[in-house]
């Protein structure tokens, strides 16, 4: 497990907004994966773009998401999983967030934090 990574995930959930600093950390790893990924620190609060990224690293995967649509946290909680079918897929990213893109990002964090 690449526990930086891990650690990364934990500052995107505890954010209320993405500082330059963590956005920059963020997208580091996101846009070092592939160089299709080439998202920008506005693009990390979108829901689309974020489920983009999910798509193009992990496609197919499974996504869950819980939340309330409230502000300023909505207590999001999103799960990344290699199939819905099955409950001992190895890799899973389980992230939570007061945004749904914060809670998106942390799983997709946290799966890779499994598997780089």
């Amino acid at each position: 497990m690449d526990m930086g990574l891990a650690a990364l995930a934990e500052e995107v959930e505890a954010a209320l907004v993405l500082e330059a600093d963590l956005a920059d950390r963020a997208l580091s790893v996101i846009n070092g994966i592939s160089a299709d990924l080439l998202l920008s620190r506005e693009d990390l609060d979108s829901t689309d773009k974020v489920l983009s990224v999910i798509y193009a690293v992990r496609p197919g995967w499974s996504v869950t998401i819980k939340g309330n649509a409230t502000r300023p946290n909505g207590h999001w909680r999103c799960t990344l999983r290699k199939s819905s079918d099955r409950d001992n897929d190895e890799y899973l990213g389980i992230g939570r967030g007061p945004t749904l893109p914060h809670s998106l990002l942390a799983s997709l964090l946290k799966a890779l934090s499994f598997t780089k």
